[in-house]
């Protein structure tokens, strides 16, 4: 099952809403993920992990990013 394993990195990403479900963030290459809850503010940059395979998806999903 090593494929859907997560592989995660540290990023610097950007907070864009704080919703009931965790804090959505865009990150550098401009992916909209969300990681949980955080302790942060709308604007605010952070380092977060980040899953790779989910940004990986995210293109498959949508080619023209």
């Amino acid at each position: 099952m090593w494929h859907v394993a997560p592989e995660e990195n540290m990023e610097l990403v950007k907070i864009t809403a704080i919703t009931e479900a965790g804090c959505i963030v865009e990150t550098v290459d401009g992916f909209t993920i969300n990681i949980g809850n955080c302790q942060a503010h709308p604007g605010q940059y952070i380092d977060a992990p980040i899953d790779q395979k989910t940004k990986e998806r995210a293109a498959l999903m949508n080619p023209t990013s």
